[in-house]
């Protein structure tokens, strides 16, 4: 089979109407900051969102635009991921669950799509694009569409109500604005175009350089902290090292490149990058270098694709163009893409020159095989992944429960349980929703590989690094997470990965706010691919049942009225067992798929929640208790967790556990086991794994 690269099949974008002025914006701080702004950064004004504007509404309106240049159809598409840092989705109200994902999956009508949220500070869109590519790649699905609503200014209000001076560490947040930008995704049909070279990496020793999470000021809000000077010392050697690493290793110069598109930060940072690639090439890349900075500033996430698609709309970059994208993220990521540009350029030209307002979206017959809906896709793992061990930590001694501090603790044990080398763990992905401090940048993934001191300052040129990045999708994410570290696999981008999870009790402090019921703890698990091609995943189904929806929202309130942001909710009581029947849905049709029977499952692996609902839920499938794995220390809820908790009850890493006192029984080689997990939005996740 040929293996044809992915392309962008169409990009959107959205950008709000007010338009605020550097000058304003310097004009609005509470205690005067006298640096020329404008002059250091290129930035002479930038986009706010409008009063009644939030992340959300961004991102659907990039979509909209988005599905206007593009030939496939919401409803055709196999993925939806939201890669927005901000989840800021109403006043002083932060989105946790249902995933930004999911959220638009139901309102946008993306119906068959596997939808999940990734956090990677500025990287997160490419991240996404990244995973998307694989998931092409392994032929795991057609097309998939990449989203991001970055609504940021609220950052910029709270800077000018707090900031002391030019050296204030807000000050980065003074450059800020929003957008919305969404990309589509699919196998190209002809050689020679869509991302030709494609590498991301995470460098976690210099993950605490920029932090973003809520103000411990009276007047709430959120604040982004910022070392800028090592920022800068650490992004512009290495992403320009990085980039020319990826040419020459391909044997490309850099005036093969037509356009060079840097995250969009400030015109120094920018222009030092673009001279360390020309000085390597003994060249001139001023003429290559592309930046929007004085109309659009900062945008985050967004940068890039905002980039590529006003210079798009100007008419500078045209069909059969060469890209080269250097990416960079606060975690610290950094990365490059080489990319041979499609039709798209001239699909959207011509439809603003048309002036309609429609494209062939839904068409694809009209320009030939571009997108063949209905084309198979294979979903059963080549090489299947196993778990090489698993390990759990909770707080010590009646500690407040501290994020990172489990995180470490867990990955640590795992990692010792695996007797292996951490150099080799290519990929971290973090899957907690609820951790310390509401924090919200950088990625916990990233701050956790530099703790680990996980290929956490690797030069551009060294074959051995890890990337590192968060996937957000409440208590399914670790699901999500396995099945993306096996389409990586199968992509043949890594080998060896970590997914770890962690939750706290946000409220667990905060006088008069219920908490959540969770169990608080954390998780480390090492998948790599299976050495005897039998044991671990064999296949994958994520299902989602938007009528119930409702029923399950949290979000994370920071308006500091009672001297500390803390969680609201709203969570129907019975919200398990109304989904119990969905379960039972999603079950058989996961097996009729899989030409499996109800008896051919030895061992069924459910959420790791209480007796009652598990009573219930064995009723339900026809199935003896007996056959279901539960850990006996899941406390209220193990969330994230359930499934490393459920692993662990197997005795698969250990001797296993006690149950009314007697040994219980066991998985052997060969068993075969269910792992089914539920969360909000609502979704039902079920996988096939091989003991």
């Amino acid at each position: 089979m040929n293996i044809f690269h992915s392309i962008l099949e169409s990009v959107g974008t959205y950008l709000p109407p007010q338009i605020v002025t550097t000058r304003e914006i310097l004009d609005g701080c509470v205690r005067p900051v006298r640096v020329p702004l404008e002059r250091l950064t290129g930035i002479r004004s930038r986009h706010f969102a409008r009063e009644d504007e939030f992340a959300i509404d961004l991102a659907s309106n990039a979509i909209t635009d988005c599905l206007k240049h593009s030939r496939i159809r919401a409803n055709q598409f196999d993925l939806l991921i939201s890669a927005n840092i901000s989840r800021w989705d109403g006043p002083s109200r932060v989105g946790y669950e249902p995933s930004t994902a999911i959220a638009l999956k139901q309102l946008m009508g993306f119906d068959k799509a596997i939808a999940f949220d990734i956090s990677n500070a500025c990287a997160s869109m490419w991240t996404a694009v990244y995973v998307a590519d694989a998931f092409i790649q392994s032929g795991a699905v057609r097309s998939a569409l990449v989203v991001s609503g970055e609504y940021i200014s609220h950052l910029t209000r709270t800077a000018q109500l707090e900031m002391e001076g030019y050296l204030d560490p807000q000050l980065a947040s003074l450059t800020l604005g929003d957008a919305g930008v969404a990309v589509a995704m699919c196998a190209s049909p002809r050689r020679g175009e869509g991302f030709t070279n494609f590498d991301m990496y995470t460098l976690g020793h210099y993950s605490r350089l920029c932090i973003a999470k809520p103000s411990d000021q009276p007047h709430g809000g959120a604040v982004m902290h910022t070392d800028a000077v090592k920022v800068t010392a650490a992004i512009v050697p290495h992403a320009a090292a990085h980039a020319v690493h990826v040419l020459k290793q391909t044997g490309q110069h850099v005036n093969d490149v037509q356009h060079i598109i840097p995250h969009q930060t400030s015109r120094l940072t920018i222009r030092g990058a673009i001279e360390e690639i020309a000085k390597q090439f003994q060249t001139d890349c001023t003429d290559q270098m592309i930046d929007n900075l004085e109309l659009r500033g900062n945008t985050a996430s967004t940068t890039h694709f905002l980039a590529f698609r006003d210079n798009i709309d100007n008419g500078r970059i045209r069909t059969g163009d060469k890209l080269l994208f250097a990416i960079s993220g606060s975690g610290q990521t950094s990365g490059t893409a080489v990319y041979n540009c499609n039709d798209l350029p001239d699909r959207i030209r011509r439809t603003s020159e048309n002036g309609h307002g429609h494209s062939t979206n839904g068409h694809a017959a009209e320009t030939g095989s571009e997108f063949n809906p209905d084309e198979s896709v294979s979903v059963a793992m080549s090489t299947p992944f196993r778990f090489e061990s698993i390990a759990t930590a909770v707080p010590h001694n009646g500690e407040r429960a501290d994020t990172l501090s489990m995180l470490l603790q867990a990955a640590k044990d795992s990692i010792a349980l695996a007797d292996i080398d951490q150099s080799t763990i290519e990929l971290l992905i973090s899957t907690g929703v609820y951790r310390s401090e509401f924090l919200t940048e950088p990625a916990l993934a990233a701050l956790l590989a530099g703790d680990l001191e996980l290929n956490a300052d690797q030069a551009a040129t060294d074959p051995v690094k890890t990337f590192a990045f968060d996937l957000l999708n409440g208590s399914i994410g670790f699901l999500n997470a396995c099945h993306l570290i096996c389409e990586m696999g199968r992509a043949g981008r890594i080998e060896r990965a970590m997914v770890v999870a962690s939750e706290i009790e946000n409220n667990a402090d905060v006088d008069g706010q219920p908490t959540l019921g969770i169990t608080e703890m954390a998780s480390a698990a090492i998948l790599s691919e299976s050495e005897d091609g039998e044991t671990g995943f064999h296949a994958f189904r994520f299902d989602h049942y938007p009528q119930f929806q409702d029923q399950y929202k949290v979000f994370a309130n920071i308006e500091n009225k009672i001297g500390k942001p803390f969680l609201e909710h709203s969570i129907a009581s019975d919200w398990k067992h109304t989904l119990i029947p969905s379960i039972k849905q999603s079950v058989d049709q996961f097996l009729s798929d899989q030409s499996l029977e109800t008896e051919s499952i030895d061992w069924w692996l459910p959420p790791q929640t209480c007796d009652e609902f598990l009573r219930c839920l064995a009723d339900t499938l026809g199935i003896s208790q007996d056959r279901m794995i539960v850990g006996k220390d899941r406390g209220p809820d193990a969330f994230t967790s359930s499934t490393p908790l459920a692993m662990l009850a197997a005795g698969v890493f250990g001797d296993g556990e006690q149950r009314n006192g007697d040994r219980r029984a066991q998985p052997t080689t060969g068993d075969l086991g269910l792992i089914v997990n539920i969360g909000s939005g609502m979704q039902v996740a079920c996988a096939l794994y091989r003991f």
